[in-house]
This record gives C-alpha cells, structure tokens and sequence, in this order.
C-alpha cells in the first residue's frame, strides 16, 4: 500500500493505442494526471497544449490500480498535464511490483521516478534544465514544429529523435507536415511522429 502520497489528481484513465514515438500502435492504459507546472514557459513560448488536464479528481492509487487491472494490457503511459508533478518512486515501484511496463510523457521540467521504463521528454523547457534532470539520457525526445522552425539542438542523448507537425486540432496541418518531413530529410538522424491516433480516431 502507499503511506506518503495515497491520493492523486486524475484528469482522465482510459485504454486505448499509443499514437506517436517508438512506442506508437501499443495497447497501452493511459492516466492522464490533472496539472502542469510547465505550463507557463508553454504559454510564454506560445505553445498551446492539445489536452484538458486542469480539472480532475482525487483518486487512490489503489483506486487507479483497479482500474488498470480491468484491462489486459500491462502497458501504462503516465501523462498529463506534467505527471512528473505528482508521480513518486513509491507510486511507480507499486505498479511495477504488480508487473506493468511504465512509460512517461514529460516536459522535462522536472526529474521522473528512477523505475519508469520508457521516458518520452517533449520538451517545454530550456536544454539545459531538460540536461539537468536527465543527465544520462532519455529513451526518446519528440518535438513539435511548425513552418519557419528549425532542426532542435537537443543537449541529451535519447534512443529515438522525432519530429511532430504541429495540428490543428485533429486535422493535420500539410504545411507543418511537409515541413517536418524536410527537417527529417535534411536531418536523417530525426524520424517523423505523427499524431496517428487522430488519424485511427481514437482517444
């Protein structure tokens, strides 16, 4: 049972295919947690993030355990909002007793649980706070671009580098498209991301 944090605040939890990064046509349980203190340098550098996570409710771990259990997947994307904000080493170590394979979809503002499995930075933040908090290296960086941007200069190694057009809304943007694309042309090391779930029209 977890004694330090029982509660978390959970904006949604729902079962469904990961859609973008090397992880991407996984069944996988997602749990969207509620808040994002990256939310302001987002705000300041004029990204608009494409989900609801202000609201939610507090729910037990156990709670979340249960329904987690519902489902046949051992797959779990911790997300958000910015989930670094809540999650802990003792929460991450009680899913993975319980034998789920943890991902995490983080900012990189903040470090994440050493126990997670698969970290995905896309980051919101300077390089060098994404460097300081992941020091050794993440299993991928994903990067929102839209026309005129450049090639990112990533400070941390990462297994996979991907490139993702900005959207609008659900509908792809073919500008921001054929820009990706020619980044990844021009930069054969970066691998494009697209959004696909929007395009399987599932959550």
């Amino acid at each position: 049972m977890i004694k330090t944090q029982p509660y978390m605040k959970v904006s949604e939890m729902f079962y469904s295919l990961q859609g973008e990064g090397a992880r991407k046509g996984v069944p996988t349980i997602f749990i969207r947690l509620s808040g994002c203190s990256a939310k302001h340098a987002c705000y300041a550098s004029g990204i608009r993030c494409d989900t609801e996570f202000e609201s939610g409710q507090d729910m037990s771990v156990e709670e979340i355990l249960e329904f987690c259990k519902k489902h046949p997947s051992k797959e779990i994307t911790w997300t958000g909002g910015e989930p670094a904000d809540q999650l802990t080493d003792e929460i991450v170590d009680r899913f993975k007793d319980l034998g789920f394979y943890q991902a995490v979809e983080t900012s990189g503002l903040k470090p994440v649980p050493k126990g997670i499995d698969f970290v995905c930075v896309s980051p919101k933040v300077a390089e060098h706070v994404v460097k300081k908090n992941f020091p050794n290296g993440v299993s991928e960086l994903r990067y929102v671009r839209h026309v005129g941007q450049s090639i990112p200069e990533p400070l941390v190694e990462a297994y996979y580098y991907w490139l993702s057009p900005h959207s609008d809304g659900y509908e792809i943007n073919s500008e921001n498209m054929n820009h990706c694309i020619q980044l990844c042309l021009d930069n054969p090391k970066w691998r494009l991301s697209v959004q696909d779930h929007k395009l399987w029209n599932v959550l």
